[in-house]
């Protein structure tokens, strides 16, 4: 059922439809839900692996028996949100990420923990190429980058909520919930994965009742009157033709690679680095990991988004530009990560790193749809989902987890720390193929507001 009447509200103006706001918020809370889903393991994976007595390479594994699937699947998903519509695509992988996590509670050990991640992440897999596509039809070029850094803002508010609320619930070694007359007892890893399933049905309900279609804008004429007519193949090629699109699908492999070092490995990092010193729990260890880098991401994400529509209205390379000086600041900064055991020092360099992944990631999709054909908008963003799962996802965790419990054991608590120094290595790779897209690549593909190839 959809409640909103979108035809006086959804006229377009300069800046997008009259109720892209709205819109706006709706797909951002739904962005924030399923996010909230896929890194609640992040912050409760002590507690579960010695409830299901998992190895950390076991432990390594989870992540990408979500992201496999997840990134695999991105090509025909991102095709059936160029064709078809895309409420229904988000409100059909909502409830499935709902229902999926909260199986996860149940879980027995490793196979079924591996199975409830593998149907996350294909439940998950058709969210974001839709609500990218949902984004860029109800904005225009003017305010896109401000729009898609709002937008994940939620994201960084998913990590601090999931690192905190996660890791409180998952302090809890047995939660006892009245049933009736008796009494069941519930691991706290088992609670936090039902407490957020629930939370994504009730989010899911309301979608269901605000959430409205959009036109599709940029597109022909004739594409406007009905989905995209492209065959997935066409549409594959369309895309992958783009040499500056290469470009940017491999510094989004790159980018995965920081991102999940500092997301799924950063918080354990802390706990054992703080654990004896500090006394700190999962809770803090969760919280600290998560607040100063999500607080600095979100301070990036605004600012590079108003910052790249400024600097695209005076030149075509402004938002690869600001994408560029989002990986200068976190090579250096991400060096002081791994190597600080100073509470003070790694709340500094965490606050910059966020605000170098930021800057990039407020331009990742608008520099993208720069180059694609606007028909192509979620193919294109699935095909960077795919290439960084079989670039980077399809084995990093593994081996991350594989280093830290043998070859690097000699190093005792610092052997992450030494891990996540190496990830100034990916940066600055990230930031040299940018400087190429920028000078090299971008004046052939980058299509102008007629959505012809063509610098202006």
């Amino acid at each position: 059922m959809n409640c909103i009447d979108n035809t006086p509200r959804g006229s377009h103006s300069l800046y997008g439809r009259s109720d892209r706001w709205f819109l706006l918020t709706l797909v951002a809370l739904n962005y924030f839900t399923i996010y909230l889903h896929r890194n609640l393991l992040n912050y409760v994976q002590i507690p579960l692996q010695e409830g299901l007595h998992l190895t950390e390479t076991q432990i390594g594994l989870l992540r990408p028996a979500w992201l496999i699937p997840y990134c695999l699947a991105q090509l025909g998903v991102g095709y059936l949100s160029d064709r078809f519509r895309r409420r229904a695509v988000v409100l059909s992988s909502l409830v499935a990420s709902s229902c999926c996590l909260a199986a996860m509670g149940l879980s027995r050990g490793f196979g079924d923990m591996v199975l409830g991640r593998v149907l996350l992440g294909l439940g998950q897999s058709c969210a974001v190429p839709a609500m990218a596509s949902i984004i860029a039809d109800c904005f225009t070029a003017r305010n896109r980058s401000r729009a898609f850094g709002i937008y994940l803002f939620s994201y960084n508010c998913a990590l601090v909520v999931a690192g905190k609320y996660g890791g409180r619930l998952a302090d809890t070694a047995v939660w006892h919930v009245p049933v009736g007359t008796s009494v069941i007892d519930v691991a706290g890893w088992r609670m936090a994965h039902f407490v957020f399933g629930a939370a994504g049905l009730v989010v899911w309900l309301v979608l269901l009742y605000l959430l409205s279609e959009p036109d599709r804008t940029g597109h022909s004429e004739q594409a406007q009157a009905k989905s995209n007519a492209m065959g997935v193949w066409r549409s594959a090629l369309c895309v992958l033709s783009v040499p500056s699109f290469r470009l940017f699908a491999l510094t989004f492999a790159l980018a995965g690679m920081v991102i999940s070092m500092i997301q799924f490995w950063l918080p354990r990092h802390f706990y054992q680095a703080f654990h004896t010193t500090y006394g700190w729990g999962l809770e803090d260890a969760g919280f600290f990991a998560t607040l100063w880098i999500q607080s600095g991401t979100i301070v990036g994400l605004l600012v590079g988004g108003w910052l790249a529509d400024w600097c695209s209205a005076r030149t075509y390379r402004g938002r690869v530009f600001v994408q560029l000086a989002g990986w200068l600041v976190v090579a250096p900064a991400i060096l002081v990560v791994g190597t600080s055991q100073t509470v003070a020092l790694l709340a500094v360099a965490m606050l910059a790193v966020g605000i170098g992944v930021g800057l990039y990631q407020s331009n990742t999709w608008t520099a993208t749809f720069e180059v694609v054909d606007p028909a192509t908008r979620a193919t294109a963003v699935g095909f960077l989902n795919l290439g960084s799962g079989i670039l980077v996802h399809s084995w990093f965790d593994p081996v991350i987890g594989w280093l830290n419990e043998t070859v690097l054991v000699d190093r005792s608590s610092n052997s992450l720390g030494f891990l996540l120094t190496s990830m100034a290595v990916p940066a600055a790779i990230a930031a040299a193929l940018l400087a190429r897209a920028m000078l090299v690549t971008l004046p052939q593909d980058f299509r102008n507001g007629a959505g012809a190839p063509g610098a202006e």
